[in-house]
């Protein structure tokens, strides 16, 4: 099986006269779809090989999202980047291919007729970086792309379990937001510096998240992020969450931090 894409045409089409179109999204009508996909030069079939995957569609969200991390990118590994930003990929897939789950992921978006969140989930509505957390099948991959970690032998998808444990599509958008957080390195540091707090008894919030990118974006005034480690990275947001967050009651930390 080959991976479809829908074409620019179709695209500008779908988005520009969604209003036309909406009742069928509403209506999860296959049968309408099919008909639309069936004309001429809508559907391009890629090169880019494609064994359809199995979706999880648990009624759990935070189940779900995380094992559908998992599961697109298991099926999309070999994917570029160049390819993994364009909406016409995502929108294809959303629309053809996995359709599906689409139709599960949106269900009471489209009961509730909720207009703005099916556009933002089905096509990059948010700007080009943004909207790849944020649509819904684009946000899975790239999640699966910044946190597999290949240095863990034992569980390549420790970072990607730690980071989609709980409010994924919050932590999607306020973690990738900052454009240093596009380097694998940088991900990698600070998820494995937070399960660091988490193992010793921190629990993670929302703000764990926000201080460490807010962090290295002042830092990245005075050096180049991009040319650290995952290592030097997780140190440094080591050393700065302890202080900030004024963990000195955590006894185990002194130790793991070499503070004293």
């Amino acid at each position: 099986m080959k991976l479809k894409f829908i074409s620019d045409d179709c695209l500008r089409d779908l988005r520009s006269n969604f209003d036309a179109y909406k009742s069928h999204y509403y209506n999860r009508d296959h049968q309408w779809f099919e008909a639309y996909f069936r004309e001429e030069e809508r559907v391009i079939e890629s090169n880019i090989p494609f064994q359809q995957p199995e979706m999880n569609k648990d009624e759990d969200f935070a189940i779900s999202d995380m094992e559908n991390v998992k599961v697109i990118y298991e099926s999309l590994k070999h994917l570029t980047v160049s390819q993994a930003t364009q909406e016409r990929l995502w929108a294809g897939l959303s629309h053809l291919q996995l359709r599906d789950f689409s139709f599960y992921r949106l269900q009471k978006d489209f009961e509730n007729q909720n207009d703005k969140r099916i556009n933002t989930s089905l096509f990059f509505k948010n700007g080009n970086k943004r909207s790849l957390f944020v649509h819904i099948l684009a946000r899975l991959w790239w999640v699966g792309y910044m946190t597999y970690d290949e240095s863990d032998e034992q569980n390549p998808y420790r970072l990607t379990e730690f980071f989609c444990e709980k409010d994924f599509s919050a932590r999607c958008v306020v973690f990738f937001s900052s454009n240093f957080t596009s380097n694998g390195n940088i991900t990698r540091g600070i998820l494995k510096s937070l399960i660091k707090l988490k193992e010793n008894g921190v629990t993670i919030k929302r703000d764990h998240f926000v201080q460490a990118t807010k962090y290295l974006n002042v830092v990245g005034g005075a050096m180049i992020l991009d040319m650290l480690t995952t290592e030097e990275v997780e140190e440094m947001i080591d050393k700065y969450l302890y202080r900030y967050f004024k963990l000195d009651n955590v006894s185990e930390l002194e130790e793991t931090y070499e503070l004293n």
